[in-house]
């Protein structure tokens, strides 16, 4: 791409060494203050998060692994990002990766990749050949990087209305894996298959993990059984949230330490009336879900203690199990709250405090000074 010799905005600037084209963005997209707004060609989302190659290959993916790790870090940051990119059946493992970084939107009509970062910065790469060819031939990859206002607002529009006529990448991922496999419902009677049923789903676990214990009891059983083992070895990005019914603030402190060391991210609700229905349910990335009964509470192992259980992956199923689950949360999260109050109250009772009213009269000299 060449631009007019009579006619070259000092704010534009085409880098063609290989090591400008990798150090221009990694500085630009290190120093975002605000907002970081990416478009990617649906055929190019793995390259940005593929950090596996060989990168002894060419110094330009090295640089790439750095400046994947510089857009992983924005988030924490309280940067907003966003990508807009086209997802399909081959490219949902990247597009996962993208959505640990920011909000990701699907759209068919992405052509091209650029970035802006705040608003004032333009990054596009240009290349002769595409796909796998473009990626080893770094000599025929530019730079285009402009902070002219009016082209990056133009270009901040077109990426604005991508996303507004986008959908969330989460719901085009759902639609293609229902797509791609029927809708079960299966009932499964035997201890052994459902606890490999419940293995194979939390070990397959990529976004979020729920699980809902509706006795103390049944927890303990699952810990025994090396549920806990099992969540030690899911990705630490991978949020869990757990429910279980417990009364004993004893026993919740217990469950809560063991809960801890088992997962990093994990979040721990009590449940503090009964349920009353017995089950224990698990929802993986809000796709697939195993709800089991509880035959005899007071057995100590799984095998004993179980019944029959449903796994499924259809639709209706799976956001029955959601909104059961999130009922249940919100719910004890005002127990909790009702508690801490409580609390509160039984302590400046306890201080015996007593109510005071202060009177000071004024004479008409005093109001006469001020």
């Amino acid at each position: 791409m060449t631009l007019s010799t009579q006619w070259r905005p000092a704010q534009i600037e085409i880098p063609h060494a290989s090591e400008d084209i990798a150090k221009l963005p990694l500085e630009i997209i290190s120093n975002i203050k605000e907002t970081f707004d990416c478009c990617i060609d649906l055929n190019e989302v793995a390259l940005i998060t593929d950090c596996c190659i060989d990168l002894n290959e060419v110094a330009l993916i090295t640089e790439n692994e750095k400046l994947w790790n510089a857009i992983k870090g924005l988030k924490n940051k309280g940067i907003r990002v966003r990508f807009v990119t086209g997802v399909n059946e081959g490219n949902i493992s990247s597009c996962r990766q993208l959505m640990k970084c920011g909000e990701v939107f699907h759209n068919d009509k992405v052509k091209g990749n650029f970035q802006i970062a705040d608003g004032s910065n333009y990054l596009c790469y240009i290349t002769e050949n595409e796909g796998e060819i473009a990626r080893k031939q770094e000599q025929e990859q530019q730079l285009f990087h402009t902070k002219t206002k009016s082209f990056v607002a133009i270009q901040q529009y077109l990426f604005d209305n991508l996303c507004n006529n986008a959908i969330f990448a989460r719901e085009k991922i759902k639609e293609i894996e229902r797509g791609i496999r029927n809708d079960i419902a299966d009932t499964i009677n035997e201890p052994a298959e459902i606890r490999k049923i419940v293995n194979n789903q939390l070990m397959s676990a990529r976004d979020e993990i729920l699980l809902l214990f509706s006795t103390a009891n049944s927890f303990y059983r699952a810990k025994y059984g090396g549920m806990l083992n099992l969540l030690r070895q899911v990705p630490k990005d991978v949020v869990v949230k757990v429910l279980i019914q417990a009364g004993d603030d004893l026993e919740k402190d217990t469950i809560q330490e063991e809960l801890r060391q088992s997962h990093g991210q994990i979040r721990v609700q009590y449940i503090t009336k009964p349920l009353q229905t017995k089950i224990v349910t698990i929802v993986v990335d809000q796709a697939t879900s195993v709800a089991m009964e509880i035959n005899d509470d007071t057995k100590k192992t799984f095998e004993e203690a179980s019944g029959p259980a449903i796994y499924s992956n259809s639709e209706l199923t799976v956001s029955s199990c959601i909104s059961i689950f999130e009922t249940l949360w919100i719910q004890s999260e005002f127990d909790k709250q009702n508690k801490i109050k409580q609390a509160y109250f039984k302590m400046f009772q306890g201080l015996q405090l007593k109510d005071e009213s202060y009177m000071r009269r004024w004479s008409f000299e005093q109001e006469k000074e001020k």
